[in-house]
């Protein structure tokens, strides 16, 4: 802004320059916007919701809550950051931001890939499933009744099945859904992630909370549909 000029009893007085107000700094991830990765986590809780009602409902024929009252899992939040951080493109893997080929590999990089998460899905499910059990005395879900499972937390046909899905969706949708995301104004994307993203964490902590005192999740609600 120029600055103005003000006559004060004869004498002309140059008005003190305003300050110019910078943009504030956002907060980035690898080059995204955390707030737009936050929003697809959100979308990625309330996938994880999805499927494993649909994977309850092969298999014992139960709809439920999953021990949440929002229809999402939190947990399922975090693949879009580990995604972005530890794999960046399937086409061509980074890890951190840095590329693990000097050369674009596809089919090698995509099968590393889909390698890469399922050993996190069946570590991750592996790691998370016994330390609430330790913790809480709490056992979450249950996968005896599966063939070919790791204790009742980790199995092959659920590491294929989440594993495979995750990959496929981060083949298929992730950059053009990020993309489209990012489309989206910062401040209406900033307030869906301080009300409904606030929300689904403080859902899952009064989950975390039930579990410590009652050792037991909570059920809100479940429906046997045969």
């Amino acid at each position: 802004m120029k600055d103005a000029i003000i006559e004060e009893e004869g004498d002309i007085i140059a008005a003190p320059r305003e300050a110019e107000v910078k943009p504030r700094k956002r907060l980035t991830v690898l080059g995204v916007e955390f707030v737009y990765l936050y929003l697809f986590g959100i979308i990625f809780a309330a996938l994880g919701w999805i499927a494993e009602n649909a994977a309850k409902i092969a298999t014992t024929g139960t709809f439920d809550c999953r021990f949440h009252l929002l229809p999402f899992i939190s947990p399922y939040a975090l693949v879009p950051f580990a995604l972005h951080i530890a794999l960046g493109d399937p086409d061509d893997l980074a890890f951190f931001g840095k590329k693990i080929f000097k050369k674009q590999r596809k089919i090698l990089s995509n099968l590393i890939c889909l390698g890469l998460i399922m050993a996190f899905v069946f570590l991750g499910e592996l790691a998370i499933g016994n330390m609430w059990e330790a913790v809480c005395g709490v056992k979450l879900w249950n996968y005896s009744n599966l063939p070919l499972q790791v204790t009742q937390y980790a199995g092959l046909i659920p590491t294929v099945g989440y594993g495979g899905g995750a990959y496929l969706i981060f083949r298929f949708v992730y950059k053009p859904l990020l993309k489209a995301l990012r489309k989206l104004k910062f401040s209406a994307a900033k307030i869906i992630c301080c009300t409904l993203g606030v929300a689904i964490v403080l859902d899952t902590a009064y989950m975390c909370l039930h579990n410590v005192l009652f050792n037991a999740p909570p059920m809100y609600w479940s429906v046997k549909l045969w």
